[in-house]
């Protein structure tokens, strides 16, 4: 008779294992996903900091090369009008020519000279706002992509539903028990 309610005990118990057992494999499990997701996450952003470094390189160069342009045309501007005041002074005799003319075409190099210094300007400017934009680009994209490694994270089983599931069993246990053992005392009362 002792053996009957044994083997519901024994249920009990391998029941509230395997719950257990289930329980820490999915612990385990979000542990690894987790861990994975913070790998991923500092390679998408040691990606986005080589991204950064490459981005303000080019800057960086593109404003020398702005800065070497903008001082040759300077150099330029300066040239065209000493060349130009040269020939106005070899033209004229002992005094040079001089009057409205020389006047205009020195102004002509000068404002065309300056033209080209603010087109050079403008176009730095733009080249700036890309490299922002760049930037900022790199920022969301990175921030996208971590969002994503730790969106798809599973969360793990709380320790007061493992226990309600062996509370759970453990009544199911007693109930089945308690049924077993009565169907079974009606069934040796029949047969006696």
């Amino acid at each position: 008779m002792a053996l009957f309610p044994s083997l519901y005990l024994a249920k009990f118990f391998v029941d509230a294992s395997t719950s257990t057992y289930r329980q820490d494999m999915e612990t385990y499990k979000v542990e690894l996903q987790r861990q994975g997701a913070y790998t991923q996450a500092a390679l998408n952003n040691q990606l986005a900091i080589n991204s950064y470094l490459h981005i303000n390189d080019e800057d960086v160069l593109d404003l020398k090369r702005h800065n070497l342009d903008r001082k040759d045309l300077q150099d330029s501007i300066r040239r065209e009008t000493a060349k130009r005041a040269a020939l106005e002074a070899s033209a004229g005799g002992s005094f040079g020519r001089a009057g409205n003319s020389a006047e205009l075409t020195t102004l002509n190099i000068e404002r065309f000279g300056l033209k080209a210094l603010a087109r050079k300007d403008l176009n730095r400017e733009i080249r700036f706002r890309s490299f922002e934009q760049r930037r900022k680009n790199v920022e969301l994209s990175t921030r996208s992509k971590n969002n994503l490694a730790f969106s798809n994270l599973s969360i793990s089983g709380d320790r007061t539903g493992l226990a309600l599931e062996i509370l759970g069993s453990g009544v199911q246990s007693v109930i089945d028990a308690k049924r077993g053992t009565e169907t079974r005392q009606i069934i040796g009362g029949l047969l006696r």
